[in-house]
């Protein structure tokens, strides 16, 4: 038996607290008020009890001294061999924490770096791996000044973010003045970063790295809403590709991986494949991928990655090979596109079942608290989804779209997708 800590504020990862005691070891949590808090998380009635054997509920787990005392406290009565973390915003400081403990993790300085979008561009130009445009300015006149050199549109979003928030394709000085007037004051209180428009198939490589050795688990698709291309709704696993568009993306994610030094865990690399065959970067996030992917990778017949991922962080030896998908497993998000008085109850979802049976695997509606849906414009936002798997490509992704009409129609107002 070993000791697994695992710091998160999601209530979704409860399948990996799971994984860890199914594979006989002791499950420690420590917990975040705030963050749980803000997302409308309820984590007390979700299923993760039977599965911990201690709970520990800091006020912010963000707060690198109390998250510090508190592990400590925790490693003096039964010392960490290994820490799992899936949130952004908690990577950075339990790979902090793991360092000073001589616990394998993340490579702390590498983490920051791929959380910090400039500096992760600035590492990886100079090792040769991509070389996309790009800029860090506090205003309108530094990024106007680079939109015109570089020309049309182009991406504007925090040096360092999350989830899509504040992210925007602009394609005039206009609307550039505009976005930027909108944003609210913390939104770019690193800096804002402007890049140059990356066109082609928006893709995302899932990599994990064991001893020294890459783990190819999987290359998924992504889709984005019309009306605002940053924002993503939706994914498929596996991705419609072929064998030497899966390789070209899959190296360039280790090259990716490799030079920003992130040395152990799994990493959600997001890429886009140009008409020409090359990948360029969008980001990196040194953690899983989020929300429900995990169990689409499920789903989709590639296994239990929580169960790969703690394996992983409690230093075992993996044997690198292919994930082998005898489905496609569909996710599609929505919230409001626009403004809209909160609907006094959620609509029948029993149509969708009765339509499309085993093929459709959930469909959630939850709309948060207040009395007004506000306009999606970022990953948290988003009040929706469902979730589709079919041995066909593309009934997958058309069940999921069909699905997500049909609640707008019986929503009567218009939903991102």
């Amino acid at each position: 038996m070993k000791h697994v800590v695992f710091v998160t504020w999601k209530a979704g990862n409860a399948p990996a607290f799971e994984a860890a005691k199914r594979l006989g070891h002791h499950v420690t949590l420590i917990r975040s008020q705030v963050m749980e808090q803000a997302q409308n998380i309820d984590f007390d009635s979700s299923p993760y009890a039977r599965f911990v054997d201690e709970v520990h509920v800091l006020k912010d787990a963000t707060d690198l001294d109390a998250l510090r005392a508190r592990v400590r406290a925790v490693h003096e009565v039964r010392p960490v061999d290994g820490f799992v973390a899936t949130v952004d915003a908690l990577v950075v400081p339990v790979a902090r924490i793991a360092g000073e403990l001589g616990i394998p993790f993340t490579d702390a300085a590498a983490a920051e770096t791929a959380k910090q979008k400039d500096r992760c561009r600035e590492v990886l130009a100079a090792a040769g791996v991509d070389s996309t445009r790009h800029t860090v300015v506090d205003g309108f006149e530094g990024a106007a000044a680079f939109a015109a050199a570089t020309g049309y549109p182009v991406v504007v979003k925090p040096a360092r973010g999350s989830g899509s928030e504040g992210a925007h394709v602009v394609a005039s000085e206009r609307e550039l003045a505009e976005v930027l007037a909108r944003a609210g004051a913390g939104v770019y209180a690193a800096g804002i970063l402007v890049e140059e428009y990356l066109d082609g198939r928006f893709l995302s490589a899932e990599i994990g790295l064991a001893h020294g050795r890459f783990l190819r688990l999987a290359v998924s698709e992504r889709s984005t809403w019309h009306r605002h291309e940053a924002l993503e709704t939706g994914t498929t696993i596996p991705a419609g590709i072929g064998a030497e568009d899966h390789d070209r993306v899959m190296e360039f994610a280790e090259a990716v991986v490799g030079a920003l030094g992130l040395r152990l865990g799994i990493f959600h690399v997001e890429i886009m494949l140009g008409d020409d065959g090359t990948p360029r970067l969008i980001e990196v996030n040194p953690r899983l991928m989020g929300s429900c992917l995990p169990n689409l990778f499920r789903l989709a017949g590639g296994g239990d990655i929580f169960e790969l991922l703690v394996r992983i962080h409690l230093g075992e030896r993996i044997e690198p090979a292919p994930s082998t998908f005898t489905r496609y497993a569909t996710v599609r998000w929505f919230g409001a596109a626009d403004a809209q008085p909160k609907p006094e109850h959620v609509p029948d979802r029993d149509w969708a079942a009765a339509a499309y049976g085993d093929a459709l695997h959930s469909l959630t509606v939850r709309f948060p608290d207040g009395d007004t849906l506000l306009p999606c414009r970022g990953n948290l936002g988003n009040f929706g989804e469902v979730q589709v798997v079919h041995p066909d490509r593309a009934a997958s992704i058309r069940i999921a779209e069909d699905i997500v009409a049909g609640m707008a129609d019986r929503l009567g107002f218009e939903v991102t997708r």
